[in-house]
């Protein structure tokens, strides 16, 4: 009680404190736009915008100085105001003026859950523009630019080149799935500016802004509601804006493998057979593999050897003279080996980038043998990105070696042409994985978008990984991760993700790349901690044998992860699913979504507390013990939100709104808690099986989406407890309800085409 009243109190007053400072800012006449549950007040004076719900309560503060900032310099002046406006029902349009006497339209269209805003030049000039708000927080989102902050509360954020470009510690680019949108769960509001070339974002105590550099226009939108409302909004409007995501297929939730995490960049084709046999011969249970280099004709680490573009043409026919210590050819029996995938049942991918090597007068390594003509061919019918003078811009990358072309993916028929070659190499699917270094030159950041889309069209499996606001794919990988790196940017890095609306999350290979024997106990620590964490979060593959680490022990504990995410899969996916109908990120909810009212949700993800944790829908909470502590951590403080909450592990059910402090997480110890909505789904000798746990009684319905990622049964569960329950199958009554005691909860087989009602049965 004393916790509630104080927080309503906090709430109070903010709310006065923005009241006043949004009055302070009105010099003059207000201009006013209304929606059905929306006010819009605009300051004439001074550009700052202000809007109220239907109480009069402040949703978005009005900023103290300034609105609407804009120049056609790169420096910009510190006011503008309105010169002129007309009003048309729940629009305003009008004329700005900054201090410098340069002129500027405005559209403000306001909606009942949504405020959009555009700033242009009335001369068709690029300008430097701003949108500006008082500060707000705490606030969550900005994709992989968020990723990197050592917190996932990004209060304090600034950055004027918000755009996929190298960074100044890294000469590869890490931020690759770009999105300005940020969330402010306590406040009921989120933003996001759209553009594809370079963003200014700064939240932080001066001030709330979105911007674009040297940009036609300033398109950016105010989302108000409930989080699941906003993310509906955002769904809809991304989608609107040319950024639409694709429904995920169920094959990528399944078990993965990458060669990559074995292999590194030197793979070939025994070692990779004989690592998926080893895996399926320990019962592993492999569904799709990556082979994501070295598959190209020519010798390894030399500037002549082929790419990704080298469309069909494998590394298939003895050389002579080569030196790099691998078999020659690496890949003999290409026909064979996609024989071997198949009679096993595993998805074969194969690496993809839009880059291609550049001719030599253009600084590129270009080797007719080992590249083939496709590049020749791209060049003559004008697919490849052009520069100012309208040749063939070259760009950096990290892989090839030398100069490069990038294709042109705006034209569609450039994208038809290469994602036509690219069914030469004849695979199920792709990961994409475009390196730009300078991708400043290019300003897209929406490059590889059309791409994955037209991959995912054919019916491909796409993992992605460069992409600007949605998800043209199957899963979303984020930068690789290793042993020796910054392990709590791992959870961080995906909790952003999820916070910018992408659910679908690849937190990397298990135990990351370039892991050689023997083994250190560090790094064995490192393998069995990041398994565990993988096995909750939506996807989860292998690369490097638990085998190798020589420990019985530690592989047990990879062995029994990798088991119960495999169980997991089914009510993974059907989450999934809802998170592609909705936009909200229900397969990885990060706290603040799920329990927006509740502030001591607010700050756990940090790289200090490292309570990292998530729903994966709305009936299991996610705990594992992750971060540069990995080593020696057997404990952490978890924080339960309201509820009751069940130990997957113990059975020992705990009341919410309260932290256990030093709560025991050893290796082995599965790290969920079962509660909110009581139902979850879980997969077992081939079948699917729904459990129901007594304890919330909340009365909600429980809707599965099967595998197929269509077909749905509605499960309605009681609102009150009971000594046994029965169980209704499409209104025909059935038998009373099965317990099952190593998992504390009821069971019955779900099936497709029907739906269930649990009923308490009288005391």
């Amino acid at each position: 009680m004393i916790k509630i009243i104080l927080r309503i109190t906090s709430y109070f007053s903010l709310f006065l404190f923005l009241t006043v400072v949004a009055c302070r800012t009105y010099q003059g006449d207000l201009i006013q736009v209304k929606a059905k549950s929306l006010t819009l007040q605009i300051a004439k004076a001074t550009s700052s915008y202000t809007v109220l719900d239907k109480e009069g309560n402040v949703l978005l503060p009005a900023h103290a100085v300034s609105g609407i900032l804009f120049s056609v310099a790169d420096s910009l002046p510190t006011s503008s105001r309105v010169e002129s406006f007309e009003l048309n029902d729940n629009e305003v349009h009008g004329t700005l003026i900054n201090e410098l006497g340069q002129l500027a339209e405005f559209r403000m269209v306001l909606e009942d859950s949504q405020l959009h805003v555009e700033v242009w030049s009335g001369e068709n000039d690029a300008l430097v523009m701003e949108i500006r708000t008082a500060s707000m927080s705490p606030v969550y989102g900005l994709g992989d630019h968020g990723g990197y902050e050592g917190k996932t509360d990004l209060f304090g954020y600034r950055n004027d080149h918000l755009i996929n470009d190298k960074t100044k510690t890294h000469n590869w680019n890490h931020y690759r799935f770009i999105s300005t949108f940020a969330i402010f769960p306590s406040r009921q509001v989120a933003q996001v500016v759209f553009d594809k070339g370079e963003k200014r974002i700064a939240i932080d105590s001066v001030e709330n802004k979105m911007g674009v550099t040297r940009a036609e226009k300033l398109n950016a939108y105010y989302f108000f509601g409930e989080p699941k409302q906003v993310y509906q909004t955002y769904n809809v409007v991304r989608e609107k804006e040319g950024y639409p995501s694709k429904k995920p297929k169920f094959g990528f939730f399944e078990i993965g493998y990458e060669a990559f995490g074995s292999l590194g960049w030197n793979t070939y084709q025994s070692s990779v057979q004989e690592d998926i046999d080893t895996y399926l011969k320990k019962g592993y249970p492999l569904k799709w593999a990556v082979v994501g280099s070295g598959f190209w004709k020519g010798e390894r680490r030399k500037p002549s050897e082929g790419t990704t573009t080298a469309f069909g043409i494998w590394d298939s026919i003895p050389e002579s003279e080569r030196s790099d210590g691998l078999p020659n050819p690496r890949y003999p029996e290409v026909n064979g080996m996609k024989a071997f995938f198949k009679e096993r049942g595993i998805s074969l991918l194969l690496g993809s980038r839009i880059n291609f090597k550049a001719l030599p007068e253009d600084g590129g390594n270009y080797h007719s043998a080992n590249d083939g003509h496709f590049v020749n061919e791209a060049i003559e019918k004008g697919y490849l990105v052009k520069n100012e003078s309208g040749s063939d811009q070259v760009f950096d990358v990290n892989f090839p070696t030398g100069k490069t072309y990038l294709l042109n993916t705006g034209k569609p028929q450039a994208v038809e042409w290469f994602v036509s070659n690219f069914d030469k190499w004849d695979v199920d699917g792709i990961k994409e994985d475009l390196m730009l270094q300078d991708g400043v030159l290019l300003d897209n950041d929406a490059k590889q978008n059309t791409v994955n889309e037209a991959f995912m069209d054919q019916g491909k499996l796409v993992m992605v990984r460069n992409s600007a606001y949605g998800v043209p794919g199957d899963i979303l990988r984020m930068e690789d991760t290793k042993y020796g790196f910054d392990q709590d940017r791992t959870p961080i890095n995906a909790l952003g993700y999820a916070y910018s609306g992408a659910g679908n999350v690849y937190p990397d290979i298990v135990a990351g790349k370039y892991l050689s024997n023997p083994l250190s106990e560090d790094q064995k620590r490192y393998f069995v901690r990041n398994a565990m964490m993988a096995a909750v979060m939506p996807v989860m593959s292998l690369g490097y044998g638990p085998w190798h680490m020589e420990n019985q022990g530690y592989e047990k504990v990879v062995e029994k992860s990798v088991s119960m995410h495999h169980q997991l899969v089914p009510y993974i996916y059907s989450e999934i699913v809802r998170g592609y109908e909705s936009g909200y990120p229900y397969a990885m909810i990060p706290l603040p979504l799920a329990f927006p009212l509740d502030q001591d949700t607010y700050h756990l993800a940090d790289s200090t507390r490292r309570q990292y944790s998530w729903m994966i829908g709305e009936s299991l909470l996610a705990t594992p013990v992750f971060g540069n502590d990995y080593a020696t951590a057997q404990t952490r403080n978890i924080y339960l939100p309201e509820g009751k909450w069940m130990d997957w592990e113990s059975g020992k059910v705990l009341e919410g709104n309260k932290t256990y402090s030093a709560y025991s997480l050893p290796d082995e110890k599965f790290p969920l808690f079962i509660g909110g909505n009581d139902c979850i789904v879980l997969r077992k000798g081939g079948k699917l099986y729904l459990y129901y746990f007594p304890l919330n009684f909340k009365g909600q319905d429980y809707e599965f989406t099967f595998p197929d990622g269509d077909s749905k049964s509605v499960v309605k569960t009681p609102s009150q407890t009971a000594d046994s329950y029965s169980l209704e199958i499409d209104g025909s009554k059935q038998n009373e309800l099965v317990w099952d005691k190593e998992r504390k909860g009821y069971f019955f087989e779900i099936e497709q085409g029907k739906n269930y009602e649990i009923k308490a049965k009288d005391k």
